[in-house]
């Protein structure tokens, strides 16, 4: 039985690592996203 909870608690810990990843590259999408528009926004400014 205590291998069992062992392997539980092991693949918690992968299913809880793997999804902060996923929320951060989730994050880091979502910041490159907003900030483009000022960027091109300055590129076009800078253009004229």
């Amino acid at each position: 039985m205590g291998h069992a909870v062992l392997n539980d608690f092991r693949a918690g810990f992968f299913l809880m690592v793997g999804l902060a990843i996923l929320v951060f590259i989730c994050a880091i999408a979502a910041i490159s996203a907003v900030m483009r528009p000022a960027r091109w926004a300055d590129r076009k400014l800078a253009q004229l």
